[in-house]
Parts: structure tokens; C-alpha cells; sequence
């Protein structure tokens, strides 16, 4: 897996695609343990095409439902299954959120996995995102199993509560 995950940030880099790695990968990378089953990548809309050429995937198409909206592309890098997703937005009652913006600059959560080349930098979805976005659309089951992927370090589970709130509080401001 660690291979694809530094195959992914080679590829995203060279194509000079802004991107974040989500799921199950990028918990994997923080010290979780889990084994992800695909490598999901968020990037923003107007380069989910470019990045999927990056990728060898296919072009990217619009998918929405359940209050979730983005640019898909769903195929395989050496066997494993990419999930690439640009400029989602989720919408609910719990309001309207968009981002995180993966542009230049941004910094929460990035990871340096050991066996990765130098100075190659594989950033991370920050912890939260997955709970906030679950709890603006309104899913219980997504904000369960958003809730048990939090760190289980006390600090790290606080900050990460904290992101979550802040992101909250955002979509509910974008509301109004």
C-alpha cells in the first residue's frame, strides 16, 4: 500500500496537482492500525481531470446523492483500487461545506512516511474532516464510523474534535 500512497505523490506531483490523501490510507499513515482496502485522493474540482490522466484513471464525471457532490474517477494502480474525488461538497441540515482546499499552502496534516524519497510530502485530509462532513449532511452511520476513525491519542482526538467544530461552525455560517 505504501508503495501506490508514494506512486500517487510522485504521479500528483509531477502533474503539479494540489491533493490530499483521505481514508483509510491516510490514517494508516498517522499510526492507525488499519489495513485500507483503495487510496482515496481529494483534489480540487478543476484539476480532478488533470489528475486523473496523472493516475491512468478515467475521466471524471459527476456523482451526487446523499447530500455529496464531486467530480469522481474510480480505477487501478498497480491492482490497487484509487478513488480520486474533486472539489467535493456536502450539503444538509447541518448546512453547506466545501474543501479543504488542497491548494498551495496547505499544511495541516501533512505526513513524511519514512520510506518516501526526500522532501516528498504526502498531505493529509486533516483529522475531523470525515466527522464534519458527516455531521453537515446528516448521516449517523457515516458520523459513527467517522467518530471511531478519530485518533485515539487524548491531544490528537481533541484537536481533531476541534478542526471538526470549526468546520461545523463554517457550514452552518455558509448556510445563513
Amino acid at each position: 500500500m505504501l508503495a501506490v500512497v508514494r506512486a500517487v505523490a510522485l504521479r500528483l506531483d509531477d502533474a503539479g496537482v494540489h491533493w490530499l490523501l483521505a481514508g483509510g490510507a491516510a490514517r494508516m499513515l498517522r499510526g492507525a492500525p488499519v489495513r485500507p482496502r483503495d487510496v482515496d485522493v481529494e483534489v480540487r474540482e478543476q484539476d480532478a481531470a488533470r489528475a486523473a490522466r496523472a493516475l491512468g484513471l478515467p475521466p471524471p464525471a459527476l456523482a451526487e446523492g446523499g447530500g455529496w457532490r464531486s467530480l469522481r474517477s474510480e480505477g487501478l494502480l498497480a491492482g490497487v483500487p484509487i478513488d480520486l474525488s474533486g472539489g467535493i461538497t456536502v450539503s444538509g441540515p447541518g448546512g453547506t461545506l466545501s474543501g479543504p482546499d488542497p491548494g498551495p499552502g496547505t499544511s495541516r496534516g501533512h505526513s513524511y512516511p519514512r520510506d518516501c524519497p526526500p522532501g516528498l510530502t504526502v498531505p493529509l485530509l486533516p483529522d475531523g474532516e470525515a466527522l464534519a462532513r458527516a455531521v453537515v449532511c446528516g448521516d449517523a452511520d457515516r458520523r459513527a464510523r467517522a467518530d471511531a476513525a478519530l485518533p485515539a491519542d487524548a491531544a490528537a482526538r481533541a484537536a481533531a474534535l476541534a478542526y471538526a467544530e470549526s468546520r461545523i461552525a463554517a457550514a452552518a455560517s455558509a448556510a445563513r
